[in-house]
């Protein structure tokens, strides 16, 4: 399928800065050219040629033969020999060859007349060199077409029948035309670079692409936003934003994926490193704890674990204490905030990562967490450059893959898919993540529907100081079950 007009203009809205600094590049290197060239003038004559009479030649055959000689002194014109004859009448210091690039001669067809235009930077010099050019060809015609009679009539002739006169304005290129050229320069070499530059560039731009390239529904796009690497936690900390709604519709999403397989244990992964997998995972956890889900957060990073850092959790007993034995699964598990939701952090580093998380240990614990929450987070590393996140997909019950846009390929997204579906885990969908929030591929922009008059209250609040609660929203539709033991 070809592209369309309108992925043409979203190829030059997305790359508006190539397109721009190209134009401006080209305009001001016009100008700069404009003000260190000198201008030029052109000094301008015309010469007749005609037929002599003769006893055979009647008026159609001078005619005839006038224009035949036309276009062989056309390019006489401009030779070397007529050159050299005017460089040393005037006492030039150029060459013939430079002399003859000044000169231009021309004529309209069927025409017996030569139009000879002469370019220098003096405008006096110009007429000179272009009246001398005249007298030297006419007497170089008178050469050629002597006949060897004496008493014999040249057959043709060749006049000056307009001299020239010294030019008042430069012929050259004035400045405005010459930035107009620099502008529609520019913009050829810039929309060219960035249609060129479209075409080379295979990250991931958009849900669509997303979808297809993945094979599995986006089911959520989440904006970049500046403040994210200093309040991660938007969910909490600014629940009505467009970011925090954009997570809430993430939540929806994943719960109606397959109503009725309900998925409780889902790995959250990437590609890439960067690509802003936690913290999806962790506002992901904070929408399903709101919306009444029993949450358990699991760090199954053992490689390069943040989650504990993002929630300020310590990681001396946690998943690899459980895995080893040196701990029970009771002793591992943290309470987040107070309980909007429960964490189990990584713990020590082990040596053997992927072993581990391959394990019937591993297996039988995420078993016994399915029987106790409604939903349980695996936060796994990347899939491409370790097999950690491979090697714990089977266990679960489905894994949702987080692309950056603009940073993670089509390669790349097509070779993390194929690992999760190389272990027949089930890809659940995507989720894009730092899409723009303006531009043609612009996240969808949330307008203010909630009233600001009302006090917010942070998921974080100790329950002494939460307000009168609002009546208890409805139950997620995945599958509640029963509540931890360790919390009876």
């Amino acid at each position: 399928m070809g592209v369309t007009v309108q992925g043409y203009v979203r190829v030059l809205r997305e790359q508006w800065i190539i397109v721009v600094s190209a134009v401006l590049i080209a305009i001001g290197a016009a100008g700069a050219a404009w003000f260190t060239q000198p201008p030029e003038y052109t000094a301008q004559l015309t010469m007749y040629v005609s037929a002599q009479a003769g006893e055979t030649t009647n008026a159609f055959q001078g005619a005839q033969l006038s224009q035949d000689r036309v276009a062989s002194y056309v390019e006489l014109v401009s030779s070397a020999r007529v050159s050299r004859e005017v460089i040393d009448e005037l006492g030039l210091t150029a060459t013939p060859e430079t002399l003859a690039g000044q000169v231009t001669a021309s004529s309209a067809p069927d025409s017996v007349l030569i139009d000879v235009a002469v370019v220098d930077r003096d405008p006096e010099q110009a007429a000179e060199v272009a009246n001398a050019v005249g007298t030297e060809f006419t007497a170089l015609v008178d050469e050629l077409e002597r006949p060897s009679s004496p008493s014999g009539v040249s057959p043709v002739a060749v006049r000056v029948v307009a001299p020239a006169s010294t030019p008042t304005a430069p012929s050259s290129t004035g400045l405005s035309t010459t930035l107009v050229l620099g502008l529609l320069a520019g913009l050829v070499v810039g929309v060219g670079a960035a249609l060129a530059r479209s075409a080379w560039d295979t990250s991931v731009k958009s849900p669509d692409q997303l979808r297809e390239v993945a094979q599995a529904p986006t089911l959520g796009v989440i904006a970049f936003d500046a403040s994210v690497p200093k309040r991660p936690l938007t969910v909490r900390d600014d629940p009505h934003s467009p970011l925090s709604e954009a997570f809430r519709q993430l939540r929806t999403n994943l719960q109606f994926v397959d109503v009725d397989t309900p998925r409780k244990v889902i790995l959250v992964t990437s590609a890439l490193p960067g690509e802003g997998k936690t913290t999806t995972l962790c506002n992901l956890a904070l929408a399903l704890a709101a919306a009444g889900s029993r949450v358990l957060v699991l760090e199954a990073d053992l490689r390069h674990p943040r989650l504990a850092d993002l929630l300020g959790l310590e990681r001396d007993a946690g998943l690899t204490s459980i895995l080893a034995g040196l701990v029970r699964t009771r002793a591992a598990v943290q309470q987040w905030s107070g309980g909007v939701f429960d964490v189990v952090t990584s713990g020590p580093l082990p040596s053997n990562p992927s072993e581990l998380l391959a394990s019937r240990q591993m297996t039988g614990l995420l078993a016994d967490f399915r029987r106790q929450y409604d939903v349980v987070l695996v936060d796994s590393p990347p899939l491409l450059p370790v097999t950690d996140a491979a090697a714990v997909a089977p266990a679960t019950d489905g894994a949702i893959v987080v692309c950056r846009v603009n940073e993670t390929t089509s390669d790349q997204l097509r070779t993390a898919v194929e690992a999760l579906r190389g272990v027949s885990a089930t890809l659940l969908g995507t989720v894009l993540t730092m899409a723009p929030g303006t531009g043609p591929r612009a996240s969808g922009q949330y307008r203010s529907y909630y009233r600001t008059d009302l006090p917010v209250v942070s998921l974080a609040t100790p329950p002494d100081e939460v307000p009168p609660p609002s009546p208890r929203p409805r139950p997620s539709p995945l599958r509640r079950g029963s509540a931890p033991e360790w919390s009876r």
